[in-house]
């Protein structure tokens, strides 16, 4: 059975020369590279009903939004119209707005380079005529560049960061009286959904694109885009996408971590951005069942915070390490004493532990009789089968450790029945000692 090392702890030649080989553990690695969150590809359209649930990705801040969502492929656009706002310059009802989920933050700035996922369609057709999801990958452009069409580009403007909003555009602010054959005809409004990912200011951007590379790791410069960015990840975090925040606080602490200081304020200000970066990476990654991550950002955190000692308790419980997962909650009870979280979590360190030296202690009971007969060995397996029901049952455990000393044939025993209930035993080195764990499927 290959075992399983910490490279950042370091192993031995006789790690390397064992027949069963061994398997590096490997901190630094956040999250894999996921596909955009929607999976949309390439050459693949639309029916109405996907468009309407695609629409509605989120739930409506609006009363009247649903109705007006399921009118879109029902109805014409002089009637869906009611339920829209007027946002054309002149108020003349030529680019028609409906906010599907509120953004976050200022309205884009007048100059802004955004990134975009937009669909466009005709009235009374469920197939678009464009759409960035179709070529694979969202849209990035500078507003006020003529990139884009007078109306749509009018209503852009409108949007805060991480808005989904649809618009109504007038022909004259679209594709005007000649159309676009064959697929627009003259004359034709349409009608566009647009997700507005992200924007940079084209201030900060000019900025920022005419520094020198040695410029644009100097603290000073990237601070504003850390901040930026940690704003977004909290967008993110607060909207439910967790993948998304983990990897924009990673990206956050990549920018950091490159960082040129000139001074000990400087780096006083990197810490404090760094450990509120990797504090909410740790929130993130316990949120996903990652505990192992969590515990790497906590280790990274170059200030240690109440938050940084309780998600790291929070992770080590995750992992069964009982002792370990208390130490860093009692660090969090002394910084803030009577925390009702802090309280809350101990007391489920202590009953998960109890609980697990109670089945430990049935175990061994059985384990140090040494009576061979049928009796006996179905008192062992009754409670090898306890041992395990009650890892699998509790979903706040990913890892347990299994009882030190265990006879082979115990094990084999062990490893029999934990496979029946899709689960793993999994040989670790923790401080110089090899150890069994239970582990889930997703750990």
């Amino acid at each position: 059975m290959a075992s399983f090392k910490n490279a950042l702890e370091g192993f031995k030649l006789k790690d390397l020369m064992s027949q069963d080989g061994m398997v590096f553990e490997l901190g630094d690695d956040y999250i894999e590279e996921d596909e955009d969150e929607y999976h949309y590809k390439p050459g693949v359209t639309l029916n109405s009903d996907e468009m309407i649930k695609m629409i509605n990705m989120e739930d409506s801040d609006g009363e009247e939004d649903d109705e007006a969502q399921n009118m879109i492929f029902t109805i014409g656009f002089e009637t869906l119209k009611e339920k829209m706002s007027d946002i054309s310059p002149n108020r003349d009802g030529k680019v028609l707005k409906l906010v599907k989920r509120k953004g976050t933050g200022d309205i884009i700035p007048h100059d802004a380079q955004v990134t975009i996922h937009y669909i466009g369609y005709l009235e009374h057709n469920d197939e678009p005529f464009d759409s960035t999801y179709a070529h694979g990958r969202p849209n990035s452009v500078r507003l006020n560049q003529g990139q884009l069409l007078a109306g749509l580009e009018c209503g852009i403007k409108t949007m805060q960061k991480h808005e989904i909003a649809v618009f109504i555009v007038s022909s004259d602010l679209a594709y005007g009286k000649f159309g676009c054959p064959p697929r627009i005809p003259p004359n034709e409004d349409v009608l566009f959904v647009v997700h507005l990912f992200d924007f940079i200011d084209n201030g900060t951007l000019g900025t920022f694109e005419n520094l020198t590379p040695e410029e644009k790791k100097m603290f000073c410069h990237v601070a504003k885009r850390v901040n930026d960015m940690l704003n977004t990840a909290r967008a993110s975090y607060q909207r439910h996408n967790i993948k998304m925040a983990i990897k924009e606080y990673k990206i956050a602490i990549d920018w950091l971590n490159g960082t040129v200081l000139k001074n000990e304020e400087e780096e006083q200000e990197m810490n404090k951005l760094l450990t509120k970066a990797y504090t909410n990476l740790s929130i993130c990654c316990n949120k996903m069942d990652m505990p192992r991550l969590a515990c790497v950002a906590c280790n990274k955190s170059p200030e240690k915070t109440v938050k940084t000692y309780f998600n790291h308790g929070r992770a080590l419980l995750k992992m069964g390490e009982y002792t370990r997962s208390m130490q860093m909650l009692q660090i969090a009870n002394k910084m803030e004493p009577r925390n009702p979280d802090i309280l809350k979590e101990i007391q489920l360190v202590n009953e998960k532990q109890r609980k697990y030296l109670d089945a430990e202690k049935r175990l061994w009971s059985k384990c140090l009789n040494t009576s061979k007969n049928q009796e006996n060995t179905t008192d062992i397996q009754i409670a090898i089968r306890d041992l395990c029901d009650n890892f699998a049952r509790d979903d706040g455990l990913l890892r347990q450790p299994l009882p030190e000393g265990l006879t082979p044939e115990e094990e084999g025993c062990i490893r029999e029945y934990a496979a029946s209930l899709n689960i793993h035993v999994t040989e670790h080195e923790r401080m110089g000692t090899q150890r069994l764990y239970l582990n889930k499927s997703n750990y």
